[in-house]
């Protein structure tokens, strides 16, 4: 019985591992890999999350750029800014006329204490 209870238990928290944080429980999900980082996207009207479900050291704005193409695949939306850390971001979307390119982004990653770093990437 206690075999059982533990694997119970595992199995739960390997559930939880890209679950949605609060405010994205009913949203739609997807999931992306963008240059080697995977993450599981939810999105629901102008916001999207991204949750990073592999393991990597990586700076938080090569990160940040990668999850903002990912949510942008997922939405169509252009990612505006990110707040987050490495194991999940969220982001303000523009969801206008325009479709947003899936290997482009201009951003903004908004940090504590007003910090604000520039998330640009081109295709090609």
């Amino acid at each position: 019985m206690r075999v059982f209870v533990f694997l119970a238990a595992c199995l739960l928290l390997l559930a939880a591992c890209d679950a949605p944080t609060r405010g994205f429980g009913g949203a739609e999900v997807s999931r992306h890999t963008v240059d080697g980082s995977s993450f599981t996207i939810h999105h629901d009207g102008g916001m999207a999350q991204a949750v990073r479900t592999n393991r990597q050291l990586l700076r938080i704005g090569t990160l940040a750029g990668r999850a903002a193409i990912a949510m942008q695949q997922a939405t169509g939306c252009r990612v505006r800014d990110l707040a987050g850390d490495a194991a999940v971001l969220v982001a303000r979307l523009n969801c206008g006329k325009e479709v947003a390119p899936t290997c482009e982004v201009d951003a903004i990653l908004r940090g504590r204490r007003g910090m604000q770093i520039p998330v640009v990437r081109r295709c090609g």
